[in-house]
């Protein structure tokens, strides 16, 4: 017999469960929310078995021997009707979906749906999107809609999807089922005039930015590879221990359903991932042994997230151990203690990860940013504040976000009710515009964002001219084969707000303000509208800074098969130009 290989572990060659065993090990802590998994084990495709070894300090984690559950996406599809075309809709729908659209108006009560359903100025789409792992009822994710095939829609520009119902369907035979519905889409319609953007080309189809709402709770379940009632009881109390009220135990000896905490709302992944790396057994001299395993692991430089992880899953208990890390003149080291510190609630964080944050030369000052954020203490906003004026983009943008998170309201300066939220961020470093492109629909300016003159921007609904010399710029909106003029100031900001405003004062606005009525008058045009302008702008040169998007995030398949985002990395070199990731 061939001699076993050094570091190979004793078990037989054939046992196709170990090779699993290891594959969730080393993926368990790696994959994140937005992973696919099924509460079913997938049938694994046939290989040729091989012996692996595990890490030691990946040996007896809840990650060797389970696997997650519920990971996965829920896609959701269904047809809508979208108003406000301003005449690029369409009259020809085809039958079985137009009786599927009166009787979902005839559900909502709208008066004399034939009629409506026949004006050009509407139309019918496809709708679709992902409802998000772990979803809770009423939490949004995006949709991506579609004008149907065989239908005159030019442009989806400007429209309004009314309130849908979206299913997942499945189809059998040729035979589609559908189920009850599990989401609403509903919200204005995004035309992205960007050429690196997934929302499809042309204006046929568009995104609806958190337009989806669930409508039931999406749970994450721990499948144990080998059923036990034992063992399932011995993770709800290890993992309420360390999570309280996070687990629940069912009558399946190999399930456990898990609750997201609170503290995760924001960041299921880090939670799905610290339950992988908890310890089943945890007897005093062990703990204290594994814990000096990890701080040598990760002093070598070793599998530094990772081993991180691990020693966050321990808890609080562990920070006096990785103060010492947080004053060694490794940035890594230094970066790798003062995050687990942060995500510990420990205040000495700030004091660990100053250095880096205020390094605009450190590969760690963006991450280091975002972990400040997580001190819900908020004894991090002070270095968040001075990140506002950092050198790059992106770091600057998390700093915000943070800020946002911690104290909400902070930068809002105005709200366009159901249509975007408009930030004016106070800084010295360079201006720029940010443009968000998934999520809540938000614009962003850093710094004043002057308007150059001369320029001639025109999109399909709205044309801003100025000509040298001129302090205003001239608005024009074409709505319902009608010309509506107003001026600006030539800002960015001053240009959003007249182009967002309503065109008729609201008289809650009149009694809150003593400005003249004419000076609140806007076109009353939404976010699709704002972001072509500024687009067509910065495409003439106009703009006293570029614009900066909002990274779009692919999925790839990660060791567990799981879906695993990927983080956008060195895009400050061209912050006007931020491209998605590939796929």
């Amino acid at each position: 017999m061939r001699p076993k290989p050094m570091g190979m572990t004793n078990r037989p060659r054939p046992a196709r469960p170990c090779r699993r065993a290891w594959v969730l090990a080393v993926g368990a802590l790696a994959a994140l929310a937005g992973g696919c998994s099924s509460s079913k084990p997938e049938p694994s495709t046939p290989s040729t078995p091989r012996d692996v070894s595990t890490p030691e300090y990946l040996r007896d984690t809840v990650g060797e021997i389970t696997r997650f559950a519920g990971r996965e996406p829920l896609a959701v599809q269904g047809h809508g009707f979208v108003t406000g075309l301003d005449g690029t809709g369409t009259t020809a729908v085809p039958p079985g979906i137009r009786r599927r659209i009166l009787e979902m108006m005839q559900r909502n009560k709208v008066t004399d749906a034939e009629r409506i359903l026949n004006d050009p100025d509407t139309a019918v789409v496809s709708v679709f999107g992902r409802v998000p792992p772990g979803a809770r009822v009423g939490e949004p994710f995006d949709l991506g809609v579609r004008v149907i095939p065989g239908t005159e829609t030019t442009s989806l520009e400007g429209g309004f999807l009314l309130e849908c119902d979206l299913h997942r369907v499945r189809v059998a035979r040729g035979v589609e089922a559908r189920s009850k519905p599990l989401a609403l889409g509903r919200g204005s319609i995004f035309v992205s005039p960007f050429t690196d953007d997934d929302a499809g080309p042309g204006p046929r189809s568009g995104r609806i930015l958190a337009g989806g709402r669930s409508l039931k709770d999406r749970q994450f379940r721990l499948v144990l590879l080998t059923p036990s009632v034992r063992t399932a009881d011995q993770l709800v109390r290890l993992l309420n221990g360390r999570f309280p009220e996070a687990a629940t135990g069912t009558a399946d000896p190999a399930r456990v359903d898990l609750t997201v905490p609170e503290a995760f709302r924001h960041d299921k992944t880090r939670f799905l991932d610290l339950v992988g790396a908890l310890y089943m057994r945890e007897r005093a001299g062990v703990r204290e042994q594994r814990i000096r395993l990890l701080i040598s692991t990760l002093r070598r430089h070793e599998d530094m997230d990772r081993v991180a992880l691990c020693l966050e899953a321990f808890g609080a208990s562990v920070a006096p151990h990785l103060h010492p890390l947080g004053d060694s003149d490794d940035p890594a080291l230094r970066f790798y203690a003062g995050r687990t510190l942060a995500h510990l609630q420990d205040a000495r964080a700030v004091h660990v990860l100053e250095p880096i944050v205020s390094d605009d030369a450190s590969p760690f000052q963006e991450e280091a940013v975002e972990a400040l954020g997580r001190l819900r203490s908020g004894l991090g906003l002070g270095l968040l504040s001075r990140s506002l004026q950092a050198a790059s983009t992106r770091v600057r943008v998390a700093a915000w976000r943070m800020m946002s998170r911690l104290a909400p309201g902070t930068f809002l300066a105005r709200r366009f009710e159901g249509q975007f939220d408009l930030h004016v961020v106070a800084t010295e470093a360079d201006p720029f515009v940010y443009v968000a492109r998934t999520g809540e629909p938000e614009i962003v300016i850093f710094g004043e964002v002057p308007i150059c003159p001369p320029v001639l921007a025109e999109t399909r609904r709205l044309t801003a001219t100025v000509r040298s010399g001129e302090k205003q710029v001239c608005l024009i909106a074409r709505r319902r084969g009608e010309d509506i003029y107003r001026k600006a100031d030539p800002t960015v900001r001053a240009v959003i707000e007249t182009v967002a405003a309503p065109v008729v004062r609201d008289e809650d606005d009149a009694e809150r303000t003593d400005k003249p009525a004419e000076e609140d008058l806007g076109l009353g045009l939404g976010y699709s509208d704002v972001v072509g302008l500024l687009h067509e702008l910065d495409q003439k040169g106009a703009l006293g800074g570029p614009i900066v998007l909002q990274p779009l995030q692919y999925r790839v398949l990660g060791p567990d098969r799981s879906l695993r985002p990927i983080r956008p990395a060195g895009r400050d070199e061209d912050p006007t130009r931020l491209q998605p990731e590939e796929p």
